[in-house]
């Protein structure tokens, strides 16, 4: 078969099929949501038949990520494509992450974006000033990670950013994060690009990410506590306004836990408010940001800039698709406003109709209906692809252990030991590493401090670890001899890939559904008066819980060559809506059988391994 843009000498099992569909695809304006397990191949396959469509019309290539670790597959996948076929590339991050400046490195990224405009505005950025477009070929000599592109601009005293940004303007393909097309504020950065999104090709990795990350983008706090240290940073010309915004704050939050506010009802009372002093809410905006960048010129703290940041999102997101809530408490800290996009469609759909096709791709995209609504495709440009995984399912035992559950009335003493006791005989039966992921550190802590002698070095993922802790931990893992007991949904259950047989068990504790608020509740119905039908809680809650699951899941086997057991403990999974999810090879099992089961899985095998 004739591919000469394939970057690699043979095509996986199901990876012809997704390079068929993802061609169709792109050629028809399509949007194809597929479901395409780890070890397919489902980048390269995508990036190739992007890369065929786009030369043959003279569009453009996005693809989009929503991590950093990610880039690199894209980066290599296209090195590969661009050995066969020159292309021009720009791979871009935050603007943060790509400044060569060490006297920003561990900046906040609001404090940082302050000072980086005041920098620029003024002149005084040495990388930014010394800007050249000669200098973009070299650019497009090979391509070049957004890491390479630093090393590179800091020799030749050249801003990064600047320079991907220009880049971008003739580049073929551009790999970059949600952010660049999915925030409040993305059509102000596309505009420096001057590529119209018509003759955009889109390409969504790890695409069950994207409607959270949209919502978070757009879900700001303000607390009564920031407020205040706003005040004591401002001059006299601010004062007044703050105070004025100080005491709507403190007599919207005079109250026990949270309730929902008329967000224009309080727009137009700050706005009347501000008035008497000579200004509305957009120039008080204004004043902010001034103050706040003078003050981060002279390397200060700058808190206005959080509230100006703040008062942006309040008056850009439309009523109806987003919550308003005011928080109570005992603390300047608890008390608070803050505002959650509820409908990620109202910044995504946009983009979807206006690119000429797309593939959004995850290994866990189900169902894709699910994902069709939540990201407003339309229905009629939509459609489906499910692959098989390319993996020998005799590598991998799938328990669902059906005598537990983590209900929260079920919560207690007898479920956290027998938890504890199960998961010390899985570590004690399984050479190698173990990682455990669990719904909340609650819950992952109640158990850790009953485990028995598992024999192991135990891990504990920590919240809101920095990037080098992190790091640290995943470098423990090399021993492979640890327990490591982590959360679903954070980076160790979503966000890190395990090369190399790295887990030789995971167990996936519980569902993470979401305990009960307001912003739940409100969540369930705007999507039942949106989508009807039941829909409401199953796409608040259910699904996006499941998902996550199946992620923490999947970490175990990551090649073709991987072994190991996969154990889900939570009886709910046995039932619907949740037992559809799980794989036809699941065996359900008690937690007194599993050691035997996993002790039998992980003995020595006798004649050829499974190929």
């Amino acid at each position: 078969m004739g591919r000469p843009l394939f970057p690699f000498p043979e095509l996986r099992k199901g990876q012809d099929a997704m390079l068929d569909d993802c061609r169709t695809a792109f050629a028809g304006g399509e949007h194809l949501l597929a479901h395409a397990p780890t070890g397919l191949g489902k980048t390269a396959a995508a990036l190739t038949a992007a890369v065929e469509v786009a030369r043959e019309r003279g569009l453009l290539v996005v693809a989009l990520t929503s991590r950093q670790t990610q880039h690199a597959i894209f980066v290599e996948t296209l090195k590969r494509i661009h050995a066969q076929q020159p292309l021009k590339i720009v791979d871009v991050i935050s603007k943060q992450d790509m400044c060569p400046r060490d006297d920003l490195d561990e900046s906040r990224y609001g404090v940082f974006q302050a000072v980086c405009t005041a920098l620029v505005r003024n002149n005084d950025c040495r990388y930014h000033a010394g800007y050249r477009p000669e200098f973009l070929p070299q650019v497009f000599d090979s391509p070049l990670s957004a890491a390479d592109l630093k090393a590179l601009c800091r020799e030749e005293v050249q801003c990064p950013h600047r320079v991907a940004m220009e880049a971008a303007q003739e580049c073929d393909v551009l790999v970059c994060d949600y952010n660049y097309l999915f925030t409040p504020w993305s059509e102000v950065m596309w505009e420096r690009i001057q590529r119209p999104l018509e003759e955009v090709l889109l390409i969504v990795d790890e695409a069950h990410n994207l409607p959270d990350r949209i919502r978070l983008s757009a879900s700001p706090t303000l607390s009564l506590q920031r407020l205040r240290e706003a005040q004591r940073e401002a001059g006299r010309a601010l004062r007044p306004q703050l105070s004025i915004l100080e005491r709507l704050v403190a007599s919207l939050t005079g109250h026990e836990g949270e309730k929902e506010i008329d967000g224009g009802s309080v727009t137009r009372m700050l706005d009347a408010a501000l008035k008497q002093k000579l200004t509305d809410l957009e120039g008080f905006v204004k004043l902010l940001e001034r103050s706040a960048q003078r003050r981060l010129q002279r390397g200060k703290v700058a808190r206005m800039g959080d509230v100006a940041d703040f008062l942006h999102h309040w008056r850009f997101l439309k009523e109806g698709s987003d919550l308003r809530l005011a928080h109570g408490g005992d603390k300047p800290w608890q008390r608070k406003l803050s505002l959650r996009l509820l409908d990620p469609a109202s910044i995504s759909a946009p983009v979807f109709r206006a690119v000429r096709g797309s593939v959004l791709m995850s290994g866990t995209l189900k169902p894709r209906g699910f994902y069709r609504d939540l990201l407003g495709l339309d229905e009629e440009r939509s459609r489906k692809a499910t692959y098989s995984s390319p993996f020998p399912p005799e590598n991998r035992l799938l328990l669902c252990v059906d005598d537990v559950s983590t209900l929260y009335r079920n919560r207690g003493d007898p479920l956290y030991r027998k938890l504890a006791a199960s998961l010390t005989a899985v570590a004690q039966a399984t050479p190698g590493n173990v990682a455990a992921f669990f719904p909340s550190y609650a819950l992952r802590d109640d158990v850790a401090s009953r485990l028995g002698d598992h024999g192991k070095t135990l891990l504990l993922e920590e919240r809101g670890a920095s990037p080098a802790k992190r790091t640290a931990l995943l470098g423990r893992l090399q021993q492979r001899n640890a327990l490591l007991l982590a959360v679903m949904g954070g980076i160790f259950g979503e966000g890190v890939d395990y090369p190399d047989n790295l887990l030789a068990a995971v167990a996936v504790i519980g569902i993470p559904v979401p305990p009960p608020s307001l912003e739940q509740k409100k969540l369930e119905e705007y999507f039942e008066r949106k989508f009807g039908d039941g829909k409401g809680r199953l796409y608040a809650q259910t699904y996006p819980a499941v998902n996550r699951v199946l992620q923490a899941a999947g970490r175990c086997i990551r090649s073709e060559t991987d072994r190991g057991v996969v154990l889900l403990y939570d009886n709910r999974l046995g039932h619907r809506p949740y037992r559809r999810f799980l794989p036809k090879e699941v065996r359900h099992c008690t937690s007194s059988a599993v050691p035997a089961l996993v002790r039998g899985f992980n003995a020595p095998r006798t004649g050829n391994p499974p190929s």
